[in-house]
């Protein structure tokens, strides 16, 4: 009997190990946090992480055979995507608890910071802004991340284009900028290139998964 109950528990940690083997990778987690965004092809994927397309394919496939991930062919392109919401919710929650217990990772955040030398907030304060009529919501993410879903009333320009649609933003508005979260350096960098153009912006340095995540805990918190 006890063989059976060994046997058993073993298969099934060795099962799930495949979830924590296919994690061991800086390179599988950042393509998971851009497949959080939104659907993306190899191609896309690979131009975004500055890996190859070989290199993307193969952690992919690793990424697979934990079903991590999942594949549809759409037209003349393979779209990969998040297998299951709660393979979303299992990155968020691998990035909190990195955050939590790694002091290294929190110090790298600080660092970045104040090298970027931009004022930052957190969600209740940028919540509370973006009640008033002068303050405008800026996504910085690209077009597709921006369509597959975002904060309401942001606008869309992504990073590449900014400096050039500077004109897009009224000048009598303060801006909250948001790019895709904690791991994402753009938001920073967005943020100072408006102040140094004449903008007063502020960095929100997390996601539209973190935003609805917040707003929902408050509505249950004020039921």
């Amino acid at each position: 009997m006890n063989q059976t109950a060994d046997a058993y528990k073993a298969s099934l940690y060795a099962e799930l190990a495949k979830v924590g083997k296919s994690l061991s990778s800086d390179r599988r987690l950042e393509l998971m946090d851009l497949l959080v965004q939104s659907p993306k092809t190899v191609e896309t994927l690979a131009r975004q992480s500055g890996m190859s397309i070989a290199n993307t394919s193969r952690h992919l496939q690793t990424l697979r055979e934990a079903n991590l991930v999942s594949r549809a062919k759409r037209g003349n392109f393979v779209i990969y995507e998040l297998a299951s919401d709660q393979v979303a919710q299992l990155f968020y929650l691998l990035r909190d608890v990195g955050e939590s217990q790694l002091a290294t990772m929190r110090q790298i955040q600080r660092d970045f910071d104040a090298t970027e030398n931009v004022q930052t907030l957190d969600l209740a304060a940028a919540m509370k802004l973006v009640t008033r009529d002068d303050v405008q919501l800026l996504d910085v993410r690209p077009v597709e991340e921006y369509q597959a879903g975002h904060i309401a009333g942001a606008v869309n320009i992504p990073i590449e284009h900014l400096q050039d649609r500077l004109a897009e933003l009224q000048p009598s508005q303060d801006i909250i900028v948001y790019c895709r979260g904690h791991l994402c350096a753009l938001t920073n960098q967005a943020t100072r290139l408006l102040n140094e153009h004449g903008r007063h912006a502020y960095s929100l340095n997390e996601s539209y998964y973190d935003w609805r995540q917040f707003a929902a805990k408050q509505t249950e918190t004020t039921r």
